[in-house]
């Protein structure tokens, strides 16, 4: 019988797969010192296979030092776990790319345009926790959207 072999080559390429995958372990103060200023946000989701991989935790908002309004979005790259770490591998998806984009606005809801409007590259390893940040190009900004997208 010629499966056994065969079953044991597959599960040796799927360890094989599993122990090249590079993840992100965490530790963290429990005790936190900071005051974060977390908003509601919401969300409008057409990529279903992003939800899945970059899960969109918290938006942060808070001033700097000369009053410009400055946004912090916080994600995780949930693909972690063996059959998720076999599929990235396989499909060149570990590391994670992906891209973003801060649009910012004035009072009046018109949008402001920027060259730091465009999108920007991130790479996300499994596991890994990434910080996306923009500060508004002017003063008379007072809200913002956040775009992502997968790179492709």
């Amino acid at each position: 019988m010629k499966t056994h072999p065969l079953i044991c080559a597959g599960v040796l390429t799927a360890l094989i797969a599993i122990g090249c995958q590079n993840t992100v372990n965490t530790v963290e103060n429990t005790d936190k010192s900071m005051s974060v200023n977390t908003i509601n946000d919401t969300r409008f989701v057409t990529d279903g296979y992003l939800k899945d991989r970059l899960a969109l935790k918290k938006v942060n908002v808070s001033k700097t030092a000369d009053g410009f309004l400055q946004v912090q979005l916080e994600a995780v790259n949930v693909r972690t776990g063996g059959f998720a770490q076999i599929w990235s591998g396989l499909t060149q998806e570990n590391p994670y790319q992906i891209r973003y984009k801060f649009s910012w606005f004035d009072q009046g809801g018109m949008a402001v345009d920027t060259v730091l409007s465009d999108w920007q590259d991130a790479t996300v390893i499994p596991g890994e926790t990434v910080y996306l940040r923009s500060v508004a190009p002017s003063k008379n900004c007072k809200d913002f959207k956040i775009s992502l997208r997968e790179a492709n």
